[in-house]
C-alpha cells in the first residue's frame, strides 16, 4: 500500500473556516448560527481547535499521567435454573469473557451454579433481587447484591450529568460504581472521563480504589443492538470504564461478547491510558460536564 503523504492536505485555521462558513451562510456568524444545545443542555460550538483546550492543562495532565489498565469483559447470565446458567457462564468464560454476572431472583444451589468455574482466574459476580442464603465466599466480582451499601448505582438517572453527580454525592472509598452507557458516542467518552477526574479531584478517591462497571442498554429494535453495542461499548472503553457488559440481541450472546473481544484484541487500545486525550471536542466536552457536575454539587 502506498504511503499517504499527509502534507498534501493544507492546514486550515479556525478563522479560515469561519470565513468560508460565513460566506456560505450569506453573512451570518457561523459560530452563533451553528451553535447547538446537547441533550444535557450544554452549549456547544460547531468548531473546536487548539485554542479551546489551552486552559485545560490540569485536566489533560491528569489523564496523561494515569497508568494503562486492562479493562474486563463481563457477561450477564440470567439464572432460571442453576444447571443451564452454569453452562451459559462456562460458555461465556470460554468465549473470552473475564467474568460473569449471575442475575438471580430466587434462592439457588451455588454448588451447581458455580460448578467447574475457576474463581481464582475469573470474576464471578452476583446481582440479586433477594437476600441469598449461603452466599459463597468464592464470589469475587464487584457487582454484588443490590442491597449492599458497597454499590453506587446511577442506572436509573436520566442524564449522564445526573448520574455523575449522584455518584459523587454518595460514594465513599473503595466502593463499586454501576452505570449505564449513553448511546451518544462522544458524550459517553466525556462522561466517564469527567467521572474519573472528579472522583480524584473532588472526592480525593484514587482511581485504583473504585471500579466502574458500565452496562450497555438494550435497544428496542433487536437488529440495532449490534450497532449500539459497538458504538456505546467502544465509547465506554475509550472513556475508561473498568469493566463492561453487552446485552445480546436475538439470543446470540456469542456475537455480543465478540464485540468486546475484537475491541480488545484487534484495536490495541488497551495499550494506552487516554486514547482521546488532546481531542479538542472531547476535551472541551469533558470540561463542560465537569463544570456542570461541580455546579450541581455546590447547589
Amino acid at each position: 500500500m502506498k504511503e499517504l503523504d499527509l502534507n498534501i492536505f493544507p492546514e486550515v485555521s479556525k478563522n479560515e473556516w469561519i470565513d468560508l462558513a460565513k460566506n456560505q451562510l450569506r453573512g451570518d456568524d457561523p459560530i452563533d448560527k451553528l451553535r447547538w444545545t446537547s441533550d444535557l443542555n450544554l452549549d456547544l460550538k460547531p468548531y473546536y481547535d487548539q485554542s479551546d483546550i489551552e486552559d485545560l492543562n490540569d485536566q489533560m495532565s491528569f489523564f496523561k499521567n494515569l497508568e494503562p489498565f486492562y479493562w474486563k469483559l463481563y457477561e450477564i447470565v440470567p439464572v432460571i435454573d442453576e444447571l443451564s446458567a452454569n453452562n451459559s457462564a462456562l460458555s461465556a468464560l470460554e468465549g473470552g469473557c473475564d467474568g460473569v454476572i449471575f442475575d438471580i431472583e430466587h434462592q439457588v444451589d451455588f454448588n451447581i451454579l458455580l460448578d467447574n468455574i475457576l474463581t481464582e482466574i475469573c470474576d464471578v459476580s452476583i446481582h440479586s433481587a433477594v437476600v441469598l442464603n449461603d452466599y459463597p465466599e468464592s464470589v469475587n466480582g464487584y457487582v454484588i447484591p443490590s442491597t449492599s451499601s458497597a454499590v453506587i448505582s446511577s442506572l436509573d438517572k436520566k442524564s449522564q450529568v445526573e448520574g455523575v453527580t449522584h455518584i459523587l454525592q454518595n460514594i465513599s472509598d473503595e466502593q463499586h460504581i454501576l452505570r449505564k452507557a449513553s448511546p451518544d458516542f462522544f458524550l459517553e467518552i466525556a462522561s466517564i472521563r469527567a467521572l474519573r477526574y472528579l472522583l480524584f479531584t473532588h472526592r480525593k478517591i484514587g482511581i485504583d480504589k473504585v471500579q466502574i462497571h458500565t452496562s450497555v442498554d438494550v435497544h428496542p429494535k433487536a437488529d440495532h443492538q449490534w450497532f449500539l453495542n459497538s458504538t456505546a461499548g467502544l465509547a465506554s472503553i475509550l472513556g475508561g470504564t473498568t469493566t463492561i457488559n453487552f446485552y445480546t440481541a436475538e439470543g446470540n450472546s456469542r456475537i455480543s461478547r465478540n464485540i468486546g473481544n475484537i475491541v480488545r484484541e484487534e484495536c490495541g487500545i488497551a495499550q494506552y491510558t487516554d486514547q482521546c486525550g488532546g481531542a479538542y471536542y472531547i476535551e472541551a466536552l469533558t470540561h463542560k460536564i465537569i463544570g456542570e457536575c461541580e455546579n450541581n454539587l455546590k447547589s
